[in-house]
């Protein structure tokens, strides 16, 4: 009987996580040991500004559950707004900027993106740090679901390994 009741409560609890999936949550997150490395934000006026992963997190926070091209099963991404980190930069009201990767992968994003769409910058998955073997320490994430309706957003515009983000061309 009580095994039942157990199998029940957990069955419960597992199916609760995918009804908020794609949902973007505001969240405290408790500190973490992060990996060494930085975001750098390169300003209008050429300003730059050196990010660490705990030094994002004291932006807002949000988690988002959702699964992306690379990952069949949900995961729960934590970290801060794209726009959010433009906006403390003075990037947030110009028409593009160019994000760069540590494996020197470069994409541009148009403002009408990160205006309209939930764009996290990840530092966390599962509740953990994001190797750099797992396409960290900082990951550009969107909800699938949003993802794939967008005519705005495309794989593009997921960045791993995201290392510098500057006005764009």
């Amino acid at each position: 009987m009580h095994t039942r009741i157990l199998a029940a409560v957990m069955a419960l609890i597992l199916s609760c996580q995918f009804v908020f999936a794609g949902s973007l949550v505001q969240v405290e997150l408790a500190p973490i040991a992060h990996l060494e490395a930085t975001l750098v934000v390169v300003g209008t006026d050429g300003t730059q500004t050196a990010y660490t992963p705990s030094e994002l997190e004291a932006f807002p926070t949000y988690s988002l559950t959702t699964t992306t091209p690379w990952r069949d099963e949900p995961a729960k991404f934590e970290g801060v707004l794209l726009a959010d980190i433009l906006a403390s930069g003075g990037l947030d009201k110009i028409d593009t900027i160019t994000v760069m990767a540590e494996n020197d992968y470069k994409t541009v994003l148009a403002r009408e993106l990160w205006e309209n769409v939930d764009v996290l910058v990840a530092t966390r998955v599962n509740s953990g740090v994001i190797s750099r073997r797992a396409r960290g320490p900082f990951l550009f994430v969107i909800d699938m679901d949003t993802l794939t309706h967008s005519e705005i957003a495309d794989e593009s515009s997921l960045v791993w390994m995201a290392s510098r983000i500057e006005p764009g061309i």
